[in-house]
């Protein structure tokens, strides 16, 4: 029973890890250019 936990757990970490790591990777991939208003 605790192992079907444990697997569980380590498979829902593994989830948001992946997603974690999408979003990062988009994110830096996606840089916005800078109004020169802020650049000042």
């Amino acid at each position: 029973m605790v192992d079907m936990f444990l697997i569980a757990v380590v498979s829902f970490i593994g989830k948001i890890a992946e997603m974690g790591a999408g979003f990062l990777s988009m994110g830096t991939a996606y840089q916005p250019e800078i109004p020169e208003e802020l650049l000042k």
